[in-house]
């Protein structure tokens, strides 16, 4: 072979090298610019559905303090807060431009505050899902948990109780911060805490709505009990709207239950407390935003106390 034929044959070799290498970095390119839109996207569609998930906050505070206002009567707001409560008015979807919000009301005075309740009250409470003897160890490992000292109560557990169970956690000595907390107290099995979570809360003011809590929740609350409870939910069957502490007294005093003022101070006609759960999202796209946002309600008027958010 000429030398010329040699040097044509290594050219053609670069040549096709070259193609060879400008073809990679072309699709590496490629795939770095795919990659990039793809972040940009979802960085779009986030803060597309976090925009959807705050509006359904913000028009369902709008909305009930309008209503509020225009009820002209204490059983008035009780039916107003019950109606944003319940189908269709809460968890309706609503269309936002290319978004999509749903916004649920949940009522915290109709479920027991973990953090607010004393003694005899989780016991008598917890008692109902489970024995006498568990309820009452039950109740008293809570209350070691959420307590600021390190005494242990009768059946209760400390850092020490932790540690010869084997469990990974040990007492925060502090107000429990959610619900997931409840399953690293000694004896809240995930079942249990399954059951429960329907009826409790760790955000409320401690008050339990007479209008609005199951037989469960009223049964706890001291100079109310069992009997009382399912008097006060069957006069709500049948239409009645408590509008006053004395007309509960009314009622109650019929199952001879006796009251005081401490049992008052537990109980509420109107809910003190709401949690709006506003879910967000771009049309089409399967990225949402939550939004937890909690109220006190004073009157007509809706105050932010906690606000928490997170993607799904």
């Amino acid at each position: 072979m000429s030398p010329l034929r040699e040097r044509r044959g290594v050219a053609l070799m670069l040549v096709l090298w070259l193609i060879v290498v400008l073809g990679a970095i072309a699709v590496g390119v490629g795939a770095l610019a795919r990659e990039e839109s793809n972040v940009v996207g979802n960085v779009r569609t986030r803060a597309a559905a976090r925009y959807a998930a705050e509006s359904g906050v913000l028009a369902t505070r709008v909305r009930l303090q309008r209503a509020l206002r225009a009820a002209q009567t204490p059983q008035g707001s009780v039916l107003v807060l019950r109606r944003f409560a319940e189908p269709p008015a809460s968890g309706r979807e609503e269309v936002l431009g290319a978004t999509r919000f749903q916004a649920v009301v949940v009522n915290l005075n109709a479920r027991l505050d973990l953090n607010g309740a004393d003694g005899p009250m989780l016991v008598a409470f917890l008692g109902q899902f489970v024995g006498a003897r568990r309820a009452g160890a039950l109740a008293d490992a809570l209350q070691d948990w959420r307590d600021e000292d390190d005494l242990v109560r009768p059946n209760g557990a400390e850092a020490a109780e932790y540690a010869r169970a084997g469990s990974p956690f040990r007492p925060t000595n502090r107000p429990l911060a959610g619900l997931n907390e409840l399953t690293r107290i000694l004896g809240f099995s995930d079942s249990l805490a399954t059951r429960l979570a329907p009826y409790v809360t760790v955000q409320s003011d401690g008050r339990v709505d007479v209008n609005a809590a199951p037989e469960s929740v009223l049964a706890a609350v001291a100079g109310v009990g069992p009997a009382g409870a399912r008097l006060l939910v069957s006069e709500r069957a049948q239409g009645a709207i408590f509008d006053s502490p004395v007309m509960v007294w009314s009622v109650l005093r019929h199952v001879g239950n006796a009251w005081g003022a401490a049992d008052i101070a537990h109980l509420t006609t109107l809910p003190r407390r709401i949690l709006v759960v506003s879910r967000g999202w771009e049309t089409g796209h399967p990225l949402t935003h939550e939004i937890q946002a909690v109220f006190d309600v004073d009157g007509p008027v809706l105050t932010l106390r906690f606000w928490t958010e997170r993607d799904l």
